[in-house]
């Protein structure tokens, strides 16, 4: 695992962390997300096209960001596994309110994963 990308997604999960949500659901999540990124005067894109592996919510420099507000854990598995199959992914941080995406591994396909609960829900 690449250093760099270590601490790059852990100063993004932390600045995460450091906000509490008011969303009814994932759209506003989203949304919020881009409020807090936007303040921290960080560069990203949204909705962008990976080509076969669909589109990521986030794109943050080299780090991709997905929000799971509902989902299996095998849905989002295979997908962060396609999102890292992508040369332009370095790592991965998904954004959820299910603490059972807790256990995701914490490398797919020599990529780093990490997992942002966000406790309480989001209201």
């Amino acid at each position: 695992m690449s250093g760099p990308v270590l601490e790059e997604l852990g100063r993004l999960r932390s600045l995460i962390f450091g906000h509490r949500f008011r969303c009814t659901g994932e759209a506003q999540l989203q949304a919020a997300l881009e409020q807090v990124l936007t303040q921290a005067c960080l560069s990203f894109r949204r909705e962008v096209v990976l080509g076969d592996a669909g589109r990521i919510d986030f794109m943050v420099g080299h780090l991709g960001v997905e929000v799971k507000v509902d989902g299996s854990i095998s849905a989002v598995t295979r997908q962060l596994l396609d999102y890292a199959a992508r040369e332009e992914v370095h790592g991965l941080l998904l954004i959820t309110t299910r603490s059972h995406h807790d256990g995701l591994p914490a490398l797919m396909r020599g990529k780093p994963v990490r997992v942002a609960v966000l406790r309480g829900g989001l209201l």
